[in-house]
Order: structure tokens, then sequence, then C-alpha cells
């Protein structure tokens, strides 16, 4: 199993560097334009490239497929995001990375309930390791504060992971680039218009140089290329699987901020990036450990030894007939 998809699992691990380092460009991009419209000017750029592209692709798509195929996961995908922005906004950096950071968290509960796959000690086992790296690696071993922002960032999570899961079942059957196209351009209309809910209209044209080219990062390589390479790999990796690897973003995250904003990361968040890695690495192989654990555990199955056969009346000799009892040493 784990050399068919090797490959879909890469996938989620570049998507995995894409977002870590979309998350330290976010930053850069927020000094010049606010949160929700740059996520609408984001989506909207991607949307426009997809199109065209692959737009003859997406109308067959929707053409073919019913709504609820990929307006779902769209919906979803748009909660996230936008709960993302209004968390990070809301409350400290620290706080925001830890709460977005746990999809898996939800997502084999909602596998659970939507796909009907099992909920696994391997799962129960990654989902506790990586809530603890990740406070590790987010909080500094500090205590962590729960308001308002922090409830929004959890929020983000599990439309995450529902996004993921109602992605996984989606695309069983859907066009992946379609899929990937139309599920940009939902959360394109719904970013838009929670911008124009929820904040004022930027000065388009006083957007510093560097914001606009965060963005077009944000929408080429954070949302086409990301997405694109996430709904490819769910055709042959579990969302499940998928949202333990997508936790190792803050580690990529803090890796870059590192060097790009001089955020030093301590020996405790160290250790927390460390743990998020054998989690990562774990998934990836969970079909190979679940199998091998199975084969611990299988008793072993006794070989069926034949009957041995004997005459029931007589054995013909040479010289006569003697009864069988008498050949096997039974009275007569």
């Amino acid at each position: 199993m784990l050399n068919k998809t090797w490959p879909f699992v890469l996938f989620i691990v570049l998507e995995t560097v894409i977002y870590g380092a979309g998350n330290v460009v976010m930053k850069l991009a927020y000094a010049g334009i606010s949160p929700l419209w740059c996520t609408a000017l984001r989506f909207g750029i991607a949307f426009a490239v997809l199109m065209a592209i692959f737009g003859k692709r997406t109308v067959r798509m929707v053409k073919s497929s019913p709504v609820k195929n990929w307006l779902p996961a769209g919906v979803a995908m748009t909660f996230c995001y936008i709960f993302c922005s209004l968390s990070v906004n809301m409350t400290s950096a620290t706080n925001a990375g830890f709460f977005i950071a746990l999809p898996m968290l939800f997502a084999p509960f909602i596998a659970l309930g939507l796909l009907g796959k099992r909920y696994t000690k391997l799962t129960a086992a990654l989902q506790v390791a990586v809530i603890c790296g990740l406070y590790l690696l987010t909080c500094g071993g500090s205590s962590a504060s729960f308001g308002l922002g922090e409830l929004i960032g959890l929020g983000s999570s599990a439309c995450s992971a529902l996004a993921l899961v109602l992605s996984e079942r989606s695309l069983k059957d859907t066009d992946a680039m379609g899929f990937t196209t139309m599920q940009i351009g939902v959360t394109f209309a719904g970013s838009v218009a929670a911008a124009l809910i929820g904040e004022p209209l930027p000065d388009f044209q006083n957007v510093p140089v560097l914001s606009w080219g965060c963005i077009a990062f944000l929408a080429m390589a954070g949302t086409c290329l990301a997405l694109g390479l996430q709904n490819v790999a769910l055709g042959k990796v579990s969302s499940v699987t998928a949202s333990v690897i997508l936790c190792a973003e803050p580690v990529i995250t803090a890796v870059i901020s590192a060097f790009v904003l001089s955020e030093a990361l301590g020996t405790v968040g160290i250790v927390g990036a460390a743990m998020i890695v054998i989690c990562t690495v774990a998934a990836s192989m969970e079909d190979k450990i679940t199998a091998a654990l199975a084969g611990r555990k299988r008793p072993a199955v006794p070989v069926p030894v034949p009957p041995i056969a004997f005459p029931s009346t007589a054995v013909s000799l040479t010289e006569g007939t003697i009864p069988a009892a008498v050949v096997y040493g039974r009275a007569a």
C-alpha cells in the first residue's frame, strides 16, 4: 500500500511546506492590506488563473456532477479561511497558530460519520501526540489563554477537517482540477462577501508592491498549486492521514520565521516540532503500521491433519483374504 501511495503523500507534504511558507507571507501582506480583503484577492486571482487553464474541464464537471458533490467542500473551505483571518486578527499569532493547526482533532470523527471509516487506536495515539507537539511548538510550554479568537481558530480547524473529508468523498467520482477550481471559486465568493461586510473597501492603488507580490504568491502557490496537490492526493490518501501531515505546517512556519522574521525557536519548541514530524512520518505509513500490528496479533491457524483411512472390510493378500480387524491387531 505504501509503495502505491507515497507519491501522493509527498503531494500533501509539499502542500504543507507551501502553507507553512504562506503563513509568513501573509504576515508580510497584512502590512499593506486587511486580512479579509487579502483572502478575497488571493482566491479571486487563483480562480481566474484556474478557469483560464481548466475552464472547459470545470464546466464539464459542473454539468455532469450534482451541486452537492462540490459546493459543501467549497463552503467548508470558505469558513476555514474566514475564521483563520479573524482568529489571527483577534488573538496572538502564537495562540492562533495553535488552534488553527488542529484539523487532526476533528477529521477522524468527521470521517467516521460521513465515510464510515474506523477510528483506530493508532489514530487516537497520533491525535494526542500531535496536540502535545503543537502545544510545545506554538506555546513554548507556557499556558495558552482561551477566548473568542481562540474559539474562532478552533472553528477554522474544524472547517478545514470538514473540507478535507468532503473533498475525499467527492473526488471519488469527480474531476480533481474541475473540483479544485469550483472549490476556490466558492471560497472567492464567500471571502468577498465577508470582506464587504467586515472591513472597509481598501484603496487598491495605494496597496504597496510587497503586499501585491505576497498576494500573488498566495494565489499561485498557496492556493492553485497547494489545493491542486491536495485534491489530486485525496484520491489515494485518506483525509485523516492528510490532516495529520498538515499539522506539520507550524513546523515549516517556525523554521522560515526564524530566518525571515528573526523569531527564535526554543528548546521546548524544537521538541514539539520533532514530535509533529514523527507523527507525520507515522501517518504517512499508517496502513503499513496497522497491517504489521494486525499480523502480530493474528493467532496461529492450526494446519488440519487429514484422517487416516482404514479399510472397512478386508485386505487382499496374495494367498487369500484376511479380515481387517486381524491385520490391525484387534480381536475378531
